[in-house]
């Protein structure tokens, strides 16, 4: 038997999950999700699995809202990294209601309504158009190298921006939005770093055969034209933090040349340097999801 659409049609917002799709539906036809569900398990149409992604589940929800075949089919990891699922932005779902949806292919900015939208209180970014800027910068050139919000790139650069930026810095931004978070503040400099680290040009740099006082130099004068030196700010923390980046990815490529296996690349960025792919043609994701 064919599962018709619910009278009443509600829109997908792009990215949203099944769940977060099935309550708005629901309600929009003055039904509970539950009750939706049980009655096509009475008729054989829906799955006895509780899994909310079981394939059958989201075909139903796809019928029943007329959607299609493309719908709730945002993946669950990219290159190796968890694709959370977080609050939609608040405007750009119908009012009162809510949404959550995997969006891997965007930070933590809807530019069309100026919103932050990462934690318990969505921010207008009116006042603040870096972040703006840095969310473009973002999807023009970090979506297609696969970095997704809440990868571990992507939490050394914005914990690096955190502590290499002035308190003066950071105050004078937080007096230019209503709701001020740590990471809203140093999102620019998060977003600029993890372009950074995941230059081709920066990692063949760090990763050759140059002596390592180069190398830390480089690295040097590349946090500095990020993270402009202060009287209060110690942009030596960040260049710290990511030394010990570049250390660790010089450990990985070593021990895979001298032991003849695949590098275990923890921060997933080997495969965006042409001399580690030359080295070893296999670079591997590692699954930060275990």
């Amino acid at each position: 038997m064919r599962i018709e659409p619910l009278p009443i049609p509600t829109r997908l917002l792009g990215g949203e999950v099944v769940n977060s799709y099935a309550g708005r539906h629901a309600r929009n036809n003055g039904l509970r999700t539950d009750e939706i569900e049980q009655a096509l398990r009475e008729t054989d149409q829906f799955p006895r699995s509780k899994g909310k992604r079981h394939p059958e589940r989201l075909a139903a929800w796809r019928a029943l809202g007329g959607l299609h075949e493309r719908a709730f089919t945002e993946p669950q990891a990219v290159h190796g990294n968890w694709v959370i699922e977080r609050p939609l932005c608040s405007r750009c779902v119908p009012r009162p209601e809510e949404g959550t949806g995997r969006l891997p292919w965007v930070g933590w900015v809807c530019l069309k309504h100026k919103r932050w939208t990462r934690g318990d209180q969505q921010v207008d970014l009116a006042g603040f158009g870096a972040a703006l800027v840095a969310e473009r910068h973002w999807r023009g050139t970090l979506r297609g190298r696969g970095i997704v919000v809440d990868s571990p790139l992507l939490l050394l650069a914005e914990e690096c921006a955190t502590v290499g930026l002035s308190k003066a810095t950071l105050e004078e931004r937080a007096e230019r939005v209503r709701h001020p978070s740590p990471g809203l503040l140093v999102y620019p400099e998060t977003v600029k770093i993890t372009r950074l680290l995941t230059r081709t040009s920066f990692l063949d740099s760090v990763l050759s055969e140059a002596p390592s006082r180069w190398k830390r130099a480089m690295v040097e004068r590349e946090v500095s034209a990020i993270l402009p030196d202060s009287p209060d700010a110690e942009s030596w923390r960040a260049l710290a933090r990511i030394w010990d980046m570049v250390l660790d990815l010089q450990d990985v490529l070593r021990d895979a040349r001298w032991l003849g296996h695949e590098p275990s690349d923890r921060w997933n960025v080997l495969r965006y340097s042409r001399l580690a792919q030359a080295q070893d043609g296999r670079v591997s994701s590692v699954d930060q999801m275990m």
